[in-house]
C-alpha cells in the first residue's frame, strides 16, 4: 500500500482480494480525499457522509479479475452550508465483472452536492454488469444538487445503465402524517426513514439521530 499525505490531502492505492462489508464515516476523512482500489475478488463499501464532510472526493474502483464484484453505497446527509463534490469511476477491466454504485442523499438548509458517476467498461470486459443509481431528496428550498451519470462502453455483450432523480418532500405526505397528530419534524424523519430504506440497520441507527 502506498500512502501520500500532503496537508489535508490523502490518496490511497491498494488491492483488495476479498472483503466483508466495510463502513467508512466522513468524520475520519480529510478535507480532500482520493482513493484508488483494484478489486480482484469482491469489495463492498458503505460511505456515510454526515457532520464533518469532505469538500471533494475522488474514487476510482477497478474490477481487475474475471468475476470480480464491487458495490459502493453513498449515504449523504447535508446540513447548514455543507458543500461536497463527489467523483467516482467504476472501471470493468475483466470479463463477467459486477459493479454497483448507489447514492442516497438528503439535503437540508443551504447544503450543496455535486455527484459525478462514471461506469467504464473496457474492451476485455465482456459479460460485465454495471449499474449506477443516484437519488437526492431536497428537504430545504435552499438546498441544491446536481447529478451527472456517464457511461463509457468499449465492448459488446454487456449490461450497463443508470437511474437518477432529484426531488423534494411532498407537502401532501407531510400533511397526511401531521393530520394524524405527528409533528412536522417527526413526520420528516418518517419520510427520510422510508427514503433511506435498505441502508443497514446498524448504520441507520447512528445516522438518524443527526437528522
Amino acid at each position: 500500500m502506498y500512502i501520500l499525505n500532503v496537508i489535508a490531502f490523502k490518496m490511497y492505492i491498494y488491492e483488495v482480494f476479498m472483503q466483508e462489508q466495510e463502513i467508512i464515516y466522513s468524520k475520519n476523512l480529510p478535507r480532500v480525499w482520493r482513493d484508488e482500489i483494484t478489486v480482484k475478488d469482491s469489495l463492498t463499501q458503505t460511505l456515510i457522509f454526515s457532520g464533518k464532510i469532505p469538500e471533494k472526493v475522488n474514487l476510482k474502483i477497478r474490477l481487475a479479475e474475471k468475476g470480480a464484484r464491487g458495490e459502493i453505497t453513498f449515504v449523504y446527509l447535508g446540513k447548514e452550508k455543507n458543500s461536497t463534490q463527489i467523483n467516482i469511476i467504476l472501471i470493468h477491466e475483466a470479463p463477467d465483472t459486477y459493479g454497483r454504485i448507489s447514492l442516497k442523499a438528503a439535503l437540508f438548509d443551504e447544503s450543496r452536492l455535486n455527484f459525478r458517476g462514471m461506469l467504464e467498461i473496457g474492451t476485455n470486459a465482456k459479460g460485465a454488469d454495471s449499474y449506477l443509481s443516484a437519488k437526492v431528496l431536497l428537504v430545504s428550498p435552499q438546498a441544491r444538487a446536481e447529478i451527472y451519470p456517464q457511461l463509457e462502453i468499449k465492448t459488446d455483450e454487456v449490461k450497463a445503465s443508470h437511474g437518477s432523480s432529484i426531488g423534494r418532500i411532498e407537502e401532501n405526505q407531510l400533511f397526511y402524517l401531521q393530520s394524524r397528530g405527528i409533528k412536522k419534524e417527526a413526520a420528516q424523519n418518517i419520510i427520510l426513514s422510508e427514503f433511506f430504506k435498505g441502508i443497514p440497520k446498524e448504520v441507520f441507527s447512528k445516522f438518524v439521530p443527526m437528522v
